[in-house]
């Protein structure tokens, strides 16, 4: 992360592990629970710059249960998938799965099959070495 921080908000923590928003809000709350469980006050939505890096540089991510990272997941929420695909806009990734043969219907909502797009992603790079 650039720059001196006091402070990393879910935003900072999501760019600095490459996951998405709603995953780093989510271990933000956690860090949270940790904090207040141990007598600290908390800022909301921030989780104190130097104690993050101390618990990230302990493997802290291993201690929450449910987490499975992006790269494990067979389905992907296009939010995630934007952020798989290195960062892509919503819109342009929603076209790009629908036209690619990546979309999975459950209900109302699209999901991505990560395998598939992850295999075509192997396919175009064995044709560019080519």
């Amino acid at each position: 992360m650039a720059g001196h921080k006091y402070f990393f908000s879910a935003e900072d923590i999501a760019a600095d592990l490459s996951i998405s928003g709603d995953e780093a809000a989510g271990l933000v709350k956690e860090l949270h629970k940790e904090l207040k469980a141990a007598g600290y006050l908390v800022v909301s939505g921030k989780v104190p710059s130097a104690w993050y890096e101390q618990q990230k540089s302990n493997g802290f991510r291993k201690q929450y249960v449910g987490y499975v990272p992006l790269a494990e997941r067979r389905l992907l929420s296009i939010r995630d998938f934007s952020v798989y695909a290195g960062g892509i806009d919503q819109r342009n990734a929603r076209r790009f799965v629908k036209a690619n043969g990546f979309a999975v219907s459950i209900g109302a909502k699209m999901f991505v099959d990560r395998k598939r797009f992850d295999e075509w992603c192997t396919e175009q790079n064995r044709q560019g070495k080519q």
